[in-house]
């Protein structure tokens, strides 16, 4: 495989370019620096990493696509140098030819190739530097030893420990749609003709995942035959069968999140449609936290805090300064584009902060979550609920219950933002927390710990402080009966039989319940009850951004 010399015949011997649309093999002009890399569902599912030398795409499949997490090392399997026109190539490669199945273009950019690349791929350690739209940072390629005569190379793939380095993001399973042109690879199998690739769909397509969900007071899982109420199919739609809502692509609208609930995307896209002119009063401008399932309940979850390649377009990035003094990316949504856009990319949870971008250092909401034993009945829940709420009465503070979706309930308190701090914040709803506490402590623990909650339910008021985070209201959960954050009144909250009464199914079969006013009156806080500073219990310290109990 030289690079000096360009030389495609391997390349040109394995195909048979009357019947597969691939380009013919001719070495290019040397000198260009692209990256890319195709999603390629062969014998094998893999990714075909291509770097541009000499005037040649130098490629490796590896066989479970990159990681971010410096930790994984991947298998990269040397294949034969390709024609810089395959850069190209979006399509199905017919059955009975070399590497037949659908290639999707996953990812491009540029490479900067540390030090000589040709000493480097002689050496068998390739250093680089990617500038693409889903890989970046700093990246190595290692050839690993003991290569038998007549066989290819096998190398090893990791991404090297950078800004870009991430533990938290399943790269693969994020990015499920093409960067050309914005189809799965469903989409591309189902679209190709005779083995001939599609030409590309205008680029700056956004793609959106709405899912089938259940109603408002749950009642049983439904199953397909019994649920004719599921959302209308009406709507444009193009020819990959995508729904376009909003500017927004949904693909593979039937696809369930919720399996055992029969929720599809087109679902919750339904869903979000209804509540966002409640929702998005609630959490425009809200640096969140997101709970993502690209492969639906039950599948591997996994939580975001940052922002990062791969996002919407119709989502706001806002830069915010951490405690450890670094600025880092969040992700704020301001209108239904961007619900859909990050429901489009598998988004079944939306956690925000207490403050909104803005005014970052002011809280406009205080939260009491109430996390009970799981052994307790939910009466008792109701009524702790109730006797939070006389509590904060007592002291001049109108709250609102919301039933979580998890476990428990959410008291909150809005707040005036300009007589807000987070330190009072905090101050106050720890106050409160523990003085509960103190008088019943058969009822209520202030403590975080799950040896003092038999029995008990734990006010949990760490989520008052910056950083911290709570489910949002309207938000869908990723639990099973696809259940709701739902707000409510006091009236109804008696009523509640448990914290999942409300599911996307419910909603969308029988409405919402009313909510005129609901945390509609921001207050100020009362005056400190202690100049202390916050005690933390032992081990315990600030919750960090994102960690989302099921409560």
């Amino acid at each position: 495989m030289p690079t000096s010399e360009p030389d495609l015949s391997a390349y040109n011997a394995k195909r048979d370019f009357a019947r597969t649309a691939e380009p013919r093999g001719r070495p290019g002009r040397a000198g260009g620096d692209r990256f890319l890399v195709q999603k390629h569902a062969a014998r094998r599912l893999h990714y075909d990493v291509r770097l541009e030398l000499d005037g040649v795409l130098l490629s490796w499949a590896v066989t479970r696509g990159p990681s971010l997490d410096p930790a994984e090392k991947r298998l990269a399997v040397r294949t034969e140098d390709h024609p810089l026109s395959y850069a190209a190539f979006e399509g199905t490669i017919p059955a009975g030819q070399y590497g037949g199945g659908t290639v999707m273009l996953w990812d491009r950019g540029r490479w900067v190739p540390e030090g000589d690349p040709r000493a480097g791929l002689a050496a068998g350690r390739l250093r680089f530097r990617l500038v693409g739209e889903r890989m970046r940072g700093a990246w190595m390629l290692i050839r690993m030893r003991g290569k038998a005569e007549g066989t290819r190379e096998n190398w090893l793939l990791r991404k090297i420990a950078d800004a870009e380095a991430r533990t938290d993001l399943d790269l693969t399973e994020a990015h499920a749609a093409s960067v050309a042109s914005g189809r799965t690879m469903e989409e591309i199998a189902g679209t190709a003709s005779g083995g001939r690739a599609e030409p590309d769909a205008p680029k700056g397509k956004t793609r959106a995942k709405p899912a089938r969900a259940k109603g408002a007071r749950s009642a049983a899982p439904a199953r397909a035959a019994d649920t004719p109420k599921r959302a209308a199919r009406s709507g444009p739609a193009d020819p990959a069968g995508a729904l376009l809502r909003h500017g927004v692509r949904i693909t593979s609208p039937d696809r369930e999140p919720y399996p055992e609930a029969h929720v599809s995307k087109r679902d919750l896209v339904a869903y979000y449609e209804r509540v966002a002119p409640l929702m998005l009063p609630q959490m425009r401008g809200r640096p969140l936290t997101l709970i993502r399932c690209p492969r639906g309940v039950g599948e591997r979850c996994f939580v975001q805090q940052h922002g990062g390649a791969g996002l919407p377009g119709t989502v706001r990035r806002v830069r915010l300064r951490e405690a450890t003094g670094s600025m880092d990316e969040h992700v704020a949504v301001d209108d239904l584009p961007g619900l859909l856009g990050l429901v489009q990319m598998g988004v079944l949870e939306f956690h925000g902060w207490g403050s909104r971008a803005g005014a970052i250092t002011a809280p406009d909401r205080l939260v009491l979550d109430l996390d009970p034993d799981p052994a307790l009945p939910f009466g008792a829940v109701i009524e702790a609920a109730q006797a939070v709420r006389d509590r904060l009465a007592a002291d001049g503070l109108a709250a609102w219950p919301m039933l979580s979706g998890g476990k428990g309930v959410h008291v909150v308190v809005p707040l005036v933002p300009a007589r807000s701090g987070w330190r009072r914040a905090a101050a106050y709803s720890e106050a409160v927390a523990r003085a509960l506490a103190r008088e019943a402590p058969e009822r209520f623990t202030a403590s975080a710990a799950r040896a003092d909650r038999a029995g008990r339910i734990y006010v949990d008021y760490l989520r008052n402080e910056r950083g911290a985070t709570a489910v949002m209201p309207f938000s869908t959960r990723a639990k099973p009966a696809a259940s709701l954050a739902m707000p409510l009144s006091w009236e109804a909250l008696a009523g509640a039989a448990s914290a999942q009464d409300f599911t996307v199914r419910g909603v969308l079969e029988a409405g919402l319940p009313d909510l005129a006013g609901w945390a509609d009156a921001p207050q100020a806080l009362p005056a400190a009850r202690s100049p202390r500073t916050p005690r933390r219990e032992a081990g315990r310290g600030t919750r960090s951004r994102g960690t989302i109990p099921d409560s």
